[in-house]
């Protein structure tokens, strides 16, 4: 028996006991606790918007291989999935100011979007034929069919003189 207090103040000693082993279904749900706290204070991942350090997390994030091109002006990140999605991000100033993407099916739209996925999901919302979200500050545009999606986010104001909206793809 596990002793807190001094055998002479301890007068209720069998409420003091604490068990020595943990049931397996408590041990499943501290687990899954733990679990939830750890993914509260991940880092955030590239995203529309986000710094370039964090680029480099999306392939593990999604599973992928990377390449990477430094081209006039900015870089290009490109990813391929396990299941076949590429994913582009071009980064310039140390920023994503694009993504675009094309496979099978479509790839976490949050965590590519970021900040910016609120836009999107209304967009979805509104259902018709293909996606397209144009603000002065964001251009969001989506479409396909089944294993056969694509689609790109810019920012346009922070695109580099070197590259224009029509070469995102």
């Amino acid at each position: 028996m596990l002793r807190l207090l001094p055998r002479h103040l301890d007068h209720n000693q069998d409420a003091l006991r604490f068990p020595t082993t943990m049931q397996p279904h408590c041990q499943f749900l501290r687990t899954v606790a733990l679990a939830a706290l750890v993914g509260l204070t991940l880092p955030v991942y590239a995203a529309l918007g986000g710094d370039q350090a964090s680029v480099i997390q999306d392939q593990g994030t999604f599973g992928a291989t990377m390449t990477q091109e430094k081209l006039p002006g900015y870089s290009l990140y490109a990813l391929t999935t396990g299941d076949g999605v590429h994913i582009r991000q071009y980064v310039a100033a140390g920023q994503v100011f694009a993504v675009a993407w094309d496979g099978p099916v479509l790839p976490d739209m949050e965590t590519l979007l970021g900040a910016h996925f609120e836009a999107y999901a209304l967009a979805q919302r509104q259902k018709g034929r293909g996606l397209r979200v144009q603000q002065p500050h964001l251009v969001i545009e989506s479409g396909g069919m089944m294993r056969a999606f694509r689609g790109r986010a810019f920012l346009p104001e922070r695109l580099p003189s070197t590259l224009g909206a029509r070469d995102i793809q």
